[in-house]
């Protein structure tokens, strides 16, 4: 067999999994079909069964758990940014519209979470930025607290898709947020910052939360 009949094969039997998966209305952790049972039924070799079960893996699309089977994998997007993460990182300009991108989903994060108005998750807001300053205190880096405090807000907007491509989003910023809580004062400025946001999600003033998250973020420019 030539390899591109064999990279064609390994697509097709790709394609004919992810149909097996929407016509069966198979959902996270049902079962498909063996190894085995998936060469018999296509009528291709082991080695095109694999390659397939193994590119739809990399995708998130199924997960194989080595003596158990192969299962319909969680819902992710990371699995597919992750594919081109190194890329992104390598360009400037990638990153200055991954950081723009960043302003528009934490603006339109703020916003949601005002019409959602979960005052438990608000309310989780404030925990983090507390847990922020006990850190800031201790002498430590807030790093993991700030994070939270992000994650919070993309929850209070009750939009797991949009959190979670939030989520990845910031990931890339990552060696900057390294630096930028390095220092004890800009640290303590972000916590007073935070606090101002939740303020305005509490007040529902949508244009004033969006305004202090503007303020917020400007640092992040002057890194790139």
């Amino acid at each position: 067999m030539e390899p591109s009949e064999k990279v064609n094969l390994s697509h097709i039997v790709s394609e004919r999994i992810k149909a097996y998966i929407t016509e069966n209305g198979l959902s996270e952790g049902d079962r498909l079909p063996s190894e085995k049972q998936l060469i018999d039924g296509l009528g291709v070799s082991r080695t095109v069964v694999r390659e397939a079960l193994k590119s739809l893996e990399m995708l998130g699309i199924v997960k194989i758990r080595t003596g158990d089977g192969i299962y319909v994998s969680s819902l992710s997007l990371k699995p597919v940014l992750d594919q081109v993460s190194f890329r992104w990182h390598q360009s400037e300009r990638k990153m200055h519209e991954l950081l723009s991108t960043r302003r528009v989903l934490e603006l339109g994060a703020v916003e949601m979470a005002i019409d959602r108005y979960d005052i438990s998750l608000i309310n989780e807001m404030d925990a983090c930025n507390r847990a922020m300053m006990e850190k800031v205190d201790r002498g430590l880096s807030p790093l993991e607290e700030d994070l939270a405090f992000h994650e919070a807000l993309f929850r209070a907007t009750g939009n797991e898709t949009y959190g979670e491509l939030s989520a990845l989003i910031s990931d890339f910023f990552l060696e900057i947020r390294l630096h930028h809580f390095a220092n004890v004062d800009v640290s303590r400025q972000s916590i007073l910052e935070h606090g101002r946001i939740v303020d305005a999600i509490k007040a529902r003033d949508v244009a004033r939360a969006k305004q202090e998250m503007e303020l917020h973020l400007e640092p992040l420019k002057k890194h790139m």
